[in-house]
């Protein structure tokens, strides 16, 4: 059997999962629209186009403060990537995971492309996606219970009413507890290893484990490391992740309003989003899109908004929104060459990052 027959069903089975979670993202889009019978073009014909274009502004503004705190994570290991270039790495990455489900990663393309401007650190740079990861999750959660605190008034009658809306409240919050445990074992990671036993128990699976593997926990421990001693720039890197979240609440606030809804609060606004975007980080759609649109509409339907049918396009319009600044990021990866050939030999190679 030849390469190219025995690579037959993997292609078969990648490009089919990509049909199905496209249409998995299409059927919650056209299920978020009709339960609350909204009509998209209607309504975005008759929007006010100024507030319109201030939400684009404030997606693009996420996009930036999303290039800074990469940029600070890089810099704690004296890796100093230029604004023009992160900021290219970060919107090729979004265009990769957004509109090529199960291609390359675009996390893994950011790793191999900024590993050759500092070769031989690819662990390094792979541990600042990962750390960029993890404090943008526990953003996530922290936001969802500053907003949930803010809505203490509203959250009886929201448990009373809708109770898997509230269900999904307490899971946002359970998180934040989660990431604040996880925090805290880390802090106290010196004196954990310190233990007899659980020193014996890691240097036992250490021994076990292949040695490129071992190399590269090695590799990623030392760079880890470097952190211990800089928890300001991690404390920046969470401040500014919380502030994308705001931003976020900010920008489906100004679609609303520019789609004329008129009686839901900002914080009503702000708790409806961090929980229907907590939920777009399981994996289900590219980008979230369907999930978080459908999670959204649910709240803003529970917080009665007005007039009704908005409740449903309001999510729709910031999912056209991040397509938009999907397609600016196809046309900077388009005017990448560089970034096009390593895409290509990233597919090619499984895209193993680690290698350095």
């Amino acid at each position: 059997m030849s390469t190219s027959q025995s690579r037959l069903p993997a292609i078969i089975f990648r490009y089919a999962w990509r049909l199905a979670v496209i249409l998995l993202a299409i059927w919650l889009i056209r299920f978020t629209l009709r339960s609350s019978d909204a009509d998209i073009l209607s309504d975005i014909r008759q929007a006010d186009w100024y507030l319109l274009g201030l939400a684009v502004v404030i997606y693009g503004v996420i996009q930036l403060l999303a290039v800074w705190r990469w940029q600070l994570l890089m810099d704690v290991q004296g890796m100093h990537l230029p604004l023009h270039l992160a900021f290219r790495l970060t919107m090729i990455g979004n265009f990769f995971s957004m509109f090529i489900p199960g291609s390359v990663s675009g996390d893994v393309l950011k790793i191999a492309y900024a590993g050759r401007c500092f070769p031989g650190r690819n662990t390094g740079i792979a541990l600042t996606v990962l750390l960029d990861r993890i404090i943008g999750l526990a953003a996530v959660f922290f936001a969802a219970f500053l907003a949930t605190i803010s809505n203490l008034d509203r959250l009886r009658e929201l448990f009373t009413q809708h109770p898997t809306l509230g269900l999904a409240i307490i899971a946002v919050n359970a998180g934040c507890i989660v990431c604040i445990l996880a925090y805290g074992l880390y802090r106290c990671q010196d004196y954990l290893l310190a233990l007899p036993l659980l020193q014996r128990t890691g240097a036992a699976i250490m021994r076990r484990l292949p040695r490129l593997l071992s190399g590269i926990l090695q590799r990623l421990r030392s760079a880890l490391d470097m952190y211990k001693q800089r928890q300001a720039v991690l404390g920046v890197h969470a401040l500014i992740s919380v502030l994308i979240h705001i931003c976020n609440g900010a920008c489906f606030y100004t679609i609303g309003k520019a789609l004329g809804e008129r009686a839901m609060t900002a914080r009503e606004y702000l708790l409806s989003t961090q929980v229907a975007v907590s939920t777009g980080i399981i994996p289900l759609t590219p980008g979230g899109i369907g999930t978080r649109d459908a999670v959204s509409a649910a709240f803003f339907q529970a917080f009665a908004a007005d007039p009704a049918e908005v409740a449903g396009s309001i999510p729709v319009v910031y999912s056209f929104i991040l397509l938009l600044w999907g397609v600016i990021a196809a046309g900077v990866f388009i005017c990448s060459p560089a970034l096009r050939q390593l895409s290509t030999t990233e597919q090619r190679s499984g895209g193993d990052a680690l290698d350095n």
